[in-house]
């Protein structure tokens, strides 16, 4: 029995501390970091943002990659809204369970229609640009 009570504890802290490690380990990437790893491209469809990037830089985006990750995923995608502006921020960390080595898709439909730019933004707050799109109004019933 308490051999049974210890594999179980051992297994449950082996699982708290891989989502623990990705915790710690997160990190708000640089301009530099996107272009090494293949660039990033964003498209459009109805309110969906798409962002293409993959962080293993194992694909080509815009650019050809210089540095392979394998250990890495991407954590979330930090997006905002100043205008007609929309910034986005790639934050990363060690890959855990249920992570991807890709961007996600970013819900647009409480943005205003209209015309925005959409940039990456450094930690440090430089901007990129990386693209225009245009958010259609919404009819009644969609």
């Amino acid at each position: 029995m308490k051999y049974i009570v210890t594999s179980l504890l051992l297994l449950s802290a082996t699982i708290a501390f891989s989502g623990f490690s990705g915790f710690l380990t997160q990190k708000s990437q640089d301009w530099k970091f996107i272009q090494s790893v293949g660039g990033m491209k964003v498209s459009l469809e109805e309110k969906t943002l798409n962002v293409e990037c993959y962080v293993s830089g194992l694909k080509k985006v815009t650019i050809k990659p210089t540095m392979i990750n394998s250990a890495m995923g991407v954590r979330r995608i930090k997006h905002k809204r100043d205008g007609k502006t929309i910034y986005l921020t790639l934050v990363t960390s060690v890959i855990e369970k249920a992570m991807t080595q890709s961007c996600k898709q970013l819900d647009l439909s409480a943005y205003p229609a209209g015309e925005y730019s959409v940039q990456y933004r450094d930690p440090d707050g430089t901007k990129h640009p990386l693209g225009k799109i245009t958010l259609k109004e919404q009819k009644k019933g969609e």
